[in-house]
């Protein structure tokens, strides 16, 4: 059976790393995404991505190596890794 969302396109970083399921903020249990100051947060994969598919520059905040929750921005948008869809 095709999965669906083996099909989803998602922004990635610079870095490499992209806006997954894994993402959400372990103390407000939400996405965070939007640029500084003018942060939204969502409790649903699927309405976050949607929120930034609308944004002029995508971001995101995902934790980088220290563990710190930093906004990254889009480069480019590729289909997700398989690894986020099990």
């Amino acid at each position: 059976m095709n999965n669906p969302m083996s099909q989803i396109l998602v922004p990635f970083a610079s870095d490499g790393s992209c806006f997954n399921p894994t993402l959400r903020c372990p103390e407000s249990e939400a996405y965070t995404v939007g640029e500084e100051g003018k942060e939204l947060t969502f409790d649903n994969f699927d309405a976050a991505l949607e929120h930034i598919k609308m944004m002029y520059t995508p971001r995101w905040r995902r934790p980088n190596e220290a563990g710190d929750w930093e906004i990254v921005s889009t480069v480019k948008w590729e289909l997700m890794p398989k690894k986020y869809l099990e």
